[in-house]
């Protein structure tokens, strides 16, 4: 007799589809004595009677959990129309359902997106639950929230590491380490669950948790209520009833967590979440989200700056500690900065302090591979710095009999050097890797650049400064003194009035010719801040770049009182001689603190960009032309400060990465944030450019309360895509009766009514300009996308098939509506009228949660996704298609496809929007009409002259209105207010 058993109808593989007599027999004793004496046993039979007994099949599939949970699955079963609940699941149940209380299909394909991709694709795996336990488990994958593979490695022998779920399944244990059920409350609250699993009843706590409909009976853990969400979120009721949600708190862990809904009445999960502290714990990992932060942390949050002033004095201990250690070090193995050719000539001025003089070359070596021209100033020391030579070789040792200062030190220094630039480096500094290359890179790129400086960062990792400030008094502050190294503030390059001297680059040439440090400052202080200032004077700029950075044991070479002695004097000195520069500077305010923080460049417009996320070129749906308009913004010299309606959810690295190094990117405030936001910058900002008409209204309360604190700033609001449009496609779309939907006109209305805000309006086309002026707004201005022709070299004999390309942020979104009828409409007939070789590519971004595992799989249809680089794409179809059948803008990949030289089919809807020539510049189909789609397809797809004529007119179009130079133009024409020409 075969132990596992199958009918053959499914695709061999699946774990899952099998009944496994072995394993029957063991779990359900009283089923031996049957098969012993049966001669043969159909499949059909055991399939009835699982269902009549309720037998699960095997250890992966429990019919008993699967039958109680669905009860369309119970109605099924008595109609007669399935014999058992693993009959409907291997039938029909396996797209959508979870055939097992210890998996979630919805959980595992939202976690593992290449898994969606696959099953859209390959056709291997039969759903998400397959491709588990074929292949997601041996690589500890986890499919619930409630096993974590590593976990239960743990607490096992060591076979459990081949496959930890298929090992718990068959070897039961009381295992439930899982930060989202908490075992020994639950046995605590419940404790009659404890006596049911000793009786048999249950396999573990957890079994009894998740195999029962909770009904409001059992929670999870002190931290969600079940009743509590269930009443506060009535649109569950008809779910949980229907099944689609086993309980409340699946719903939560699917959605709720992500919504933010609050788990019991006590616990405000939206305000905990926007924390920075939470905010980092999330974007790097350290937690899987915000609930088990606030579980881990029961809602208290650290103050970290706070914690971290404390501390300073221990962690200057441990910077001493450090600093012996590597002196010990180099004893034994010198550190060698002989160079022929070098970089850049680097000065210490050393005074005893040999512990930290060693540490700070070791870092300074280590800092940088390229030559060094060292240059040690010993200013008189007495401990072993004398015998420093012994330590290093190739560098330059100047000596003074007696302690002449930092600034007579530097100045004899700086004559013996060898190399273009130099850097004044302070011996308790460590200056870190990279930070050299990056202040070389930008003295050599830019002639205009006399001064670098960077990211100044205490011994106890909050920041000294990110570049300084002088007050009209000649006061003057370390930008950002206290923060956190990471805020947002300390991490663009900009134009700043001095750095400080602790690590501080400059031209060779350039500080001899202005004399080099003042004398009249010795010893030291204010000396860096005057130099500064006549470079400043001299045409020349000084920049704080914060890739330049170092750790700095403040007042390590002199103690704070008798440097506020040389401070408060050297401080007139100043005043006296440089009282012209003085008059323009801001009078010392807290508030004052970030307009004073960058002196102002003429013609420079100082603009904040709001946009609903922080606009990632790969989101598509508009914010491809908003980072373009940044990108654009920042290259014509404007300060650009970018402000998300929505925190990000991505890494802060990511963000960094796409935008210009200029540009302020506030990743750790949001929309109820931006109040105070404006507060703090009161009078800072030229120009408030909002983007998307949604935001607008959002921001006309906070515009409103905030007006006099920016009474002069041109308020823009780019419409970015007219709404309305694209609702009433929408709505037609899902044939609902006219009457019970607005008419566009007054769609239209109310989306318009709180542009009246607004100094100037914007709209992506001319089209929605129309529409704008047709609504009583004049002077409405249009920038649409910019592209650079980057025309790819596939010849059209080489080329095949179609290609798609769109962000997919949700299922609503009109591109995943767009694919879906692509794949299920129209390809099907295209792929009888296209030659055989002729595919089909999806690629764009996918939003979380969004898989393509539920579209129709085909051997000529790729699902890919997103991908970094889309020109091996470009180069190797034949025709782009975009079949939308509702939009509300031009989608950029149009224009992009068409900088690539690849031509395009699209629908009439974006036709209109485009304004392109049909049939001349783009190809046109009636919007949801697969014969005419197909028609225009079939009859262009062999036709090269008309293939070479699309590309090449597209391309000069492209050429002629969106490029760079054009783009600049027209913001040039927004910024300084001048009308364009109305759409009448």
């Amino acid at each position: 007799m075969n132990m596992i058993l199958s009918d053959g109808a499914t695709e061999s593989g699946s774990r899952w589809d099998h009944i496994d007599l072995a394993w029957v027999m063991q779990s359900y004793p009283e089923t031996r004595e049957f098969f012993v004496q049966g001669d043969t046993i159909a499949f059909a039979d055991l399939l009835l009677l699982a269902g009549r007994c309720g037998y699960s099949p095997n250890p992966y599939f429990d019919e008993i959990y699967y039958v109680r949970r669905y009860p369309d699955v119970r109605q099924a079963i008595a109609d007669g129309t399935y014999v058992s609940g693993f009959d409907h699941y291997r039938s029909a149940g396996y797209r959508d359902r979870n055939p097992h209380w210890l998996f979630s299909e919805e959980y595992y394909l939202a976690g593992n997106p290449d898994v969606g991709k696959s099953l859209a694709n390959d056709g291997v795996f039969r759903n998400g639950y397959d491709h588990y336990l074929r292949c997601g488990d041996g690589e500890f994958r986890s499919g619930s929230w409630f096993f974590d593979p590593l976990e239960y490695i743990k607490s096992t022998t060591g076979e459990a590491a081949r496959a930890p779920f298929s090992h718990y399944l068959t070897h039961p244990s009381g295992y439930s380490n899982s930060p989202y059920f908490d075992t020994d409350w639950f046995i605590r609250a419940y404790p009659d669950v404890l006596e049911e699993v000793r009786h048999g009843d249950w396999k573990s706590i957890l079994h009894q948790y998740l195999g029962t409909r909770n009904e409001g009976r059992y929670d999870p853990s002190r931290f969600f209520s079940e009743r509590f969400y269930v009443e506060s979120n009535p649109d569950l009721s008809d779910a949980i009833a229907s099944g689609r949600f086993i309980s409340g708190y699946e719903h939560f862990l699917l959605y709720g967590i992500h919504e933010r809904r609050r788990p019991s009445p006590d616990i405000d999960l939206e305000r905990f979440y926007h924390h920075p502290y939470v905010q980092k714990l999330l974007l790097n990992g350290r937690v899987p989200d915000v609930f088990v932060a606030w579980c881990r942390s029961e809602g208290e949050i650290p103050d970290v700056e706070a914690a971290l002033e404390d501390k300073e004095k221990m962690t200057k201990l441990a910077f001493e500690k450090k600093s012996a250690a590597l002196a010990i070090t180099v004893a034994r193995r010198k550190l060698d900065f002989s160079s022929a050719l070098p970089d850049i000539s680097v000065i210490l001025v050393l005074h005893n302090n040999f512990d930290m003089t060693m540490n700070a070359l070791t870092a300074l070596r280590a800092s940088h591979a390229g030559g060094i021209d060292l240059i040690l100033a010993d200013s008189g020391s007495h401990d072993e710095t004398r015998r420093i030579g012994h330590y290093i070789d190739g560098a330059n040792i100047q000596r003074f009999d007696g302690n002449v200062g930092f600034v007579r030190a530097c100045n004899v220094a700086a004559g013996h050097a060898k190399a273009p630039f130099l850097l004044f480096l302070n011996n308790d500094a460590e200056v870190q890797p990279g930070s050299i290359a990056a202040a070389i890179e930008r003295l050599r790129r830019d002639p205009k650049v006399g001064v670098v400086g960077g990211k100044l960062i205490r011994t106890n990792g909050l920041l000294q400064e990110a570049g300084s400030i002088i007050y009209r008094d000649g006061s003057v502050d370390g930008y950002m003194r206290g923060r956190s190294p990471d805020v947002p503030e300390a991490n663009f390059v900009r134009r700043v009035d001095f750095c400080s001297g602790a690590c501080l680059f400059t031209r060779t040439e350039l500080f001899r010719q202005l004399g080099g440090f003042d004398e009249a400052y010795i010893p030291a202080y204010y000396e860096e801040t005057d130099y500064c200032v006549r470079v400043w004077k001299s045409g020349q700029e000084v920049i704080y770049d914060p890739a330049v950075t170092a750790i700095h044991y403040e007042y390590g070479t002199s103690d704070l009182a008798s440097g506020a002695g040389y401070i408060n004097r050297n401080r007139l000195i100043f005043n006296s001689r440089h009282r012209d520069f003085l008059t323009y500077k801001l009078v010392k305010s807290k508030l004052g603190l970030n307009g004073a923080r960058s002196p102002a460049r003429s013609g420079a417009r100082r603009i904040l960009f709001i946009e609903d996320r922080i606009p990632l070129k790969c989101y598509g749906s508009g914010f491809s032309r908003s980072h373009d308009i940044v990108e654009t913004l920042a290259s014509m010299g404007h300060d650009v400060t970018v402000f998300p309606i929505f925190k990000p959810d991505v890494s802060i690295n990511q963000l960094y990465a796409a935008f210009p190094e200029n540009v302020e990117i506030i990743w750790d405030r949001e929309l109820g944030e931006l109040e105070s936001f404006l507060h703090q910058r009161a009078g800072l900002y030229d120009v408030i450019w909002i983007c998307r008409t949604q935001n607008v209204r959002r921001l006309v309360p906070v515009i409103e309360r905030t007006a006099h604190f920016m009474p002069h700033a041109m308020l823009i609001a780019d419409t970015e895509a007219v709404s309305a449009i694209r609702e009433e496609q929408h709505d037609r779309l899902l044939g609902l009766p006219e009457d019970q939907f607005p008419t566009l006109a007054e769609r239209l209305r109310a989306e318009f009514e709180c542009l009246l805000i607004a100094t100037k309006i914007v709209a992506v086309s001319p089209h929605d300009a129309t529409v704008l002026t047709e609504h009583g707004f004049a002077g409405v201005s249009v920038l649409g996308h910019v592209q650079t022709p980057r025309r790819t070299s596939r010849p059209w004999a080489e080329r095949s098939g179609l290609l798609f390309v769109g962000a997919m942020h949700d299922y609503n979104s009109p591109n995943y509506d767009s694919v879906a009828w692509l794949v299920t409409t129209l390809w099907p007939m295209l792929e009888n009228m296209l030659p055989g070789d002729a595919t089909l590519t999806i690629a764009g971004y996918l939003g979380p949660g969004v898989s393509f595992s539920a579209l129709p799989r085909s051997p000529r249809v790729s699902y890919i996704g997103e991908v970094e680089d889309l020109t091996p794409l470009y180069d190797s179809a034949r025709f782009f298609i975009a079949p939308t059948r509702y939009a509300a803008s031009i989608p950029y990949k149009l224009y992009e496809a068409a900088a690539y030289g690849l031509p395009i089919v699209a629908s009439d809807i974006l036709c209109r929007q485009t304004g392109w020539k049909v049939g001349d510049e783009i190809l046109e189909a009636r919007a949801g009409d697969a014969e005419d789609f197909g028609r225009v397809v079939v009859d262009s797809y062999d036709n090269q002259v008309l293939w070479n004529a699309l590309r090449d007119k597209a391309l000069v179009k492209i050429m002629n209105e969106d490029d760079q130079k054009s783009y600049v133009v027209k913001i040039n024409k927004i910024l300084n207010h001048e009308d364009e020409k109305s759409y009448l």
